[in-house]
């Protein structure tokens, strides 16, 4: 019995040891907090992309003032996805898919990835990592529905299917039948894709300044009751 007694001691140190270096290596509250602070401004920005906006700004991605930077920035994420996009066209070269599914699976492969990001923390409880991996997913949706709304202007951006020199959605558009209704599908999107970014980021805010602190309080007056 004191060897099965003493094996559970040691099991429940080592536990205590793994959860107390778990918890060290975790970035600490005001870290996450100042990082989420950090993206308010990028949230704002994008909250306001769309095609208009685009060309009132087109060429200022170079000059230091916030347009610019923020530009930047969203430049450097959008070639991110755009690899992911691209790879979905590749797979549909490499399978021999019809028109059609090679021209949407770009964009299915986009919003695709960040879904798998946030459903994988979500079964890890990680719930600031999957708050991040929901704005990723509104981010991509913004581009989205701005690519959309450019269907009508293809060659304007130089974004085609690979080696058929065509725009995704000018093409999607015009084989369903809805190529008239690309700016209310469009609008319906990027509506979508606000309304996501931002409580998304609302979420992120509740996480970090408001659900520890009730927990803190909530705590607190558990500890005074049983006094």
């Amino acid at each position: 019995m004191k060897k099965e007694d003493n094996l559970k001691e040691l099991s429940v140190e080592k536990m205590l040891e793994r959860s107390r270096s778990h918890q060290k290596s975790k970035p600490s509250d005001t870290a996450v907090r100042i990082g989420i602070l950090l993206l308010l401004p990028y949230v704002l920005w994008l909250s306001k992309y769309n095609d208009a906006y685009v060309a009132s700004i087109h060429g200022k991605m170079i000059h230091l003032n916030f347009d610019g930077v923020m530009q930047s920035f969203h430049n450097v994420l959008n070639s991110a996805n755009m690899i992911v996009h691209e790879a979905g066209h590749g797979v549909c070269y490499l399978f021999a898919c019809p028109e059609l599914i090679t021209a949407l699976n770009g964009t299915v492969f986009q919003l695709l990835l960040p879904m798998i990001f946030i459903y994988y923390y979500y079964k890890r409880e990680n719930s600031i990592v999957m708050g991040l991996g929901a704005i990723w997913l509104a981010q991509n949706l913004v581009y989205v529905a701005w690519y959309m709304s450019t269907s009508h202007t293809p060659q304007r951006y130089p974004f085609f299917i690979p080696g058929a020199d065509k725009h995704d959605f000018w093409f999607i558009f015009r084989e369903v039948g809805v190529y008239e209704y690309d700016w209310l599908i469009s609008g319906a999107v990027r509506v979508i894709a606000v309304v996501l970014l931002l409580v998304s980021y609302g979420y992120l805010l509740y996480i970090a300044f408001l659900k520890n602190e009730s927990r803190r309080r909530r705590g607190f007056y558990k500890w005074g009751t049983k006094q």
